[in-house]
């Protein structure tokens, strides 16, 4: 894979100093620095724990949200991540305040038995809410969304008892590139979990109406999927033949490209890597692509692609709306309504779909105007410095204390 990914542009290298000195710049605030609801000392008793039920991990959304949210409390304020060792995951009466991940779209509590003296959740969804959603909220003091499109549809459906809560880059694994030498071929890179949500199978059209235009395009993505099931509806597909059978992941992906006619070539398949080469994959990359249906969260491959100084492509709609404009990205505005129903024909989920032809024209465009979404990457370098974990966690903590945060509020206007 790595040898493939330096045939895309060039070989894996380190940070060189002009990119760490930016980086350095404008990483965000400095930890322990923050406002912070539970000073360290001063009053009459000693401030009561914030507890997290929080399970940090790796190659997926929540549990690297997890980790850093982990991190960056416990720089600013007295944490105590809840364990079944010491009884507090199963503890009804914690002496301090809770916040933990609500899971699905139902808002089941990762930690169902924990209660603190007050109760906050966070959430991240894309289906349609559902009585048990309304219900478990109503069991928090606050519940916290993970982009203004998932707060906008609690309240729809009278959830009033939420704010939003913006995800985090870690600045020190995602920074601008410096220039580096002009590659032969124009490579485009799309990232996230292979499924219909995220718009792989828009990638995959758009591409190779493109190879067969142009014959240094090429396509290095990273879509390796640990829930393959999640994948198949992506058999809904109007724009893709998909054919999920038992096996590999290469395996799988090679049929599909051979499904719908694809130059398998030049197409870089990437399997799961560490976040320290997703960097360096990144510098081989010109274009990044991101079609998707619908995020409820901000889109965490997005936001450090483009913190990398990347220029991107991108639907202008649910959660990309919190970060991305007219000034960072190319925006797919050309959007339909797409309502997904289940076996009982009832709706559950509300997406919107993007233009192929747009996407065609968009990806057309950025081949032909190199220094124009250069300058698009560096803007969106620049405008990503705002969206750290520490600011992230600096936000939670002035929602929990009901004051708001120390500056301005740094999430880009919504609009295009």
């Amino acid at each position: 894979m790595m040898r493939n990914a330096e045939r895309g542009g060039g070989a894996f290298s380190g940070a060189t100093a002009g990119e760490r000195e930016r980086r350095d710049s404008g990483s965000g605030s400095t930890p322990g620095a923050g406002p912070g609801p539970f000073p360290a000392g001063g009053g009459l008793a000693p401030p009561k724990p914030l507890y997290l039920g929080l399970v940090g991990g790796d190659h997926y959304g929540w549990g690297v949200c997890s980790r850093y949210l982990i991190r960056e409390l416990s720089r600013l304020t007295d944490c105590r991540v809840l364990s079944a060792a010491d009884g507090s995951a199963r503890n009804g009466h914690l002496h301090g305040d809770l916040f933990q991940a609500l899971t699905g779209v139902d808002f089941f509590p990762m930690f169902e038995a924990a209660r603190g003296c007050r109760n906050f959740g966070y959430t991240f969804f894309e289906n349609e809410l559902t009585a048990h959603s309304l219900a478990n909220a109503a069991r928090y003091d606050l519940v916290l969304g993970g982009s203004t499109w998932c707060v906008e549809r609690m309240r729809e459906r009278g959830i009033q008892n939420c704010e939003v809560l913006i995800q985090g880059i870690d600045p020190e694994l995602f920074f601008p590139f410096e220039d580096g030498p002009e590659r032969d071929r124009f490579v485009i890179f799309s990232g996230g979990k292979f499924e219909l949500r995220k718009g792989q199978d828009l990638v995959l059209k758009a591409v190779r109406i493109l190879q067969a235009k142009y014959p240094d395009i090429w396509l290095v993505n990273c879509w390796y999927n640990i829930w393959p099931e999640s994948m198949r509806l992506m058999e809904r597909s109007p724009h893709i033949r998909f054919d999920l059978r038992p096996g590999p992941y290469q395996e799988l992906m090679q049929r599909t490209y051979a499904l719908n006619g694809l130059d398998p070539s030049r197409i870089v398949t990437c399997e799961l890597m560490p976040a320290a080469l997703q960097r360096e994959l990144y510098r081989c990359t010109d274009i990044g692509v991101f079609p998707n249906r619908c995020e409820g969260g901000t889109n965490l491959v997005l936001m450090e692609y483009m913190a990398c100084g990347k220029p991107a492509i991108a639907s202008f709609t649910s959660g990309h709306t919190d970060v991305v404009n007219g000034r960072n990205a190319l925006l797919l505005t050309e959007l339909s309504d797409w309502v997904l129903t289940g076996p009982d024909r009832r709706p559950f989920a509300r997406w919107q779909e993007p233009s192929l032809e747009e996407l065609v024209a968009s990806i057309e465009f950025a081949y032909h105007h190199r220094e124009h979404i250069k300058r698009l990457g560096q803007r969106a370098g620049e405008e990503m410095r705002g969206f750290t974990w520490t600011h992230s966690a600096e936000r939670l903590l002035a929602a929990i204390s009901g004051s708001s945060p120390r500056g301005a509020d740094r999430r880009p206007r919504r609009s295009a």
